[in-house]
């Protein structure tokens, strides 16, 4: 499930193009605004699959502000808004991670701030999760990340075309599954297809795109693209984020209207 959260930035503002960091930010705030301990646990702790698990999920994800192009100028590293609606979206299979973002936004006040920008809250929705189809096309609303690590000690991402890369988030998936109800589920296929068109387009820079959070670079797949398989696993996807580091706000999608099955 997710949450639909329109703002109205009501002055100018300039924040970073990549303002991963400053929403999450504002994730925890929200968090600590309905329930302090709950925000702790999640920030320095989060979920895993058994208690001997070293590896640990926070079970959610969520997009950058969306706004129309006409509103939007980037120049040196900066996006430059102009005033008007912008929208997010934050996502979780958790329900008591969703009410306590609910209940932290209408806590805080009429606004909140997002690095300069002060967003009015215009509108609060629960969006319910959609039936997947045994082929489901998506959109990207942030990079879907899948890193390996190297004897060099740093990390690899994965680029669209990379024939591991189907294989790295299925298993992901299933990694978060278990987290979530303890077992795999009873359909465990799961492939993803990257839009051959959109990744030949030269303007698209090979279906890639490249954030820095907190001063260090990540190469995310942002294309269109088909999962073929367990709709139980889309599901996840879809509540989880698909791929890596979705807590900061990485693998975040969306259905392709009307190309839901193929």
């Amino acid at each position: 499930m997710r949450l639909h959260i329109r703002f109205h930035l009501e002055e100018a503002a300039t924040l970073p193009v990549d303002h991963n960091h400053e929403l999450l930010g504002l994730v925890y705030r929200l968090l600590a605004a309905s329930d302090g301990e709950f925000a702790r646990f999640l920030h320095d702790e989060g979920y895993r699959d058994s208690p001997e698990s070293a590896k640990r999920s926070k079970l959610f994800t969520f997009s950058g502000l969306r706004v129309e192009a006409s509103r939007r100028r980037v120049e040196g590293g900066r996006l430059h808004l102009r005033p008007g609606p912008l929208d997010w979206f934050l996502a979780s299979p958790r329900e008591d991670f969703l009410t306590h973002s609910a209940t932290g936004l209408l806590s805080v006040g009429s606004a909140v701030q997002v690095g300069s920008a002060r967003l009015r809250v215009d509108m609060l929705e629960a969006m319910p999760t959609p039936t997947f189809a045994e082929r489901t096309v998506f959109t990207c609303l942030s990079p879907i990340v899948s890193g390996r690590h190297c004897p060099d000690n740093k990390t690899h991402y994965l680029r669209p075309n990379d024939p591991l890369f189907s294989e790295a988030v299925r298993e992901n998936l299933l990694w978060k599954h278990r987290v979530l109800h303890g077992a795999p589920p009873t359909d465990d296929r799961l492939a993803l297809e990257f839009d051959p068109a959109y990744l030949a387009d030269p303007r698209r820079r090979g279906g890639t795109k490249l954030v820095t959070f907190k001063d260090i670079n990540i190469v995310g797949a942002f294309a269109p693209f088909a999962l073929t398989g367990s709709p139980a696993l889309m599901e996840t996807a879809w509540n989880c984020g698909l791929g890596e580091k979705n807590s900061i706000g990485f693998g975040m999608l969306d259905v392709k209207h009307g190309e839901s099955a193929g």
